[in-house]
């Protein structure tokens, strides 16, 4: 990626790392390329005392969703951090209010592989204890 300038800070979450004035930071950002064009990302990064140090990575949304999605494959988070997520996913979702019908997936339970659909258990038995399962 070319060199990036930040046009706007859009919004930010931030937690103290209680370490000498450390913050960790999640911003989304509006950037600039060197040749001109625009482009919407996330931005993670630290800082010390308001300034940005160590590296920072910036990534478009749907590569940060499909990063963590094979994270979540691959076994990076634990189950408690993975419970902790879904938390505050259902916590955020009820705040905000019922969803119109083309909204009503649940793109963090899809990573997951747990469906919200009725049919989890559908065929469980057979599934489980079919023909020439035992």
């Amino acid at each position: 990626m070319a060199k990036m300038e930040t046009l706007k800070h859009l919004s930010v979450g931030e937690l103290d790392l209680e370490n000498g004035g450390d913050v960790a930071r999640i911003e989304r950002n509006l950037f600039a390329t060197a040749e001109g064009d625009t482009f919407e990302a996330l931005r993670f990064c630290k800082n010390r005392h308001g300034r940005h140090n160590r590296v920072h990575l910036v990534i478009r949304e749907v590569a940060f969703l499909e990063l963590f999605e094979r994270s979540v494959q691959q076994g990076v988070f634990n189950e408690e951090g993975l419970e902790r997520l879904l938390g505050f996913l259902h916590r955020w979702r009820e705040a905000r209010g019922p969803s119109p019908p083309s909204e009503s997936r649940d793109p963090f339970l899809e990573v997951i592989g747990i469906g919200e659909d009725g049919h989890l258990t559908e065929n469980l038995d057979e599934e489980l204890y079919g023909e020439g399962r035992l």
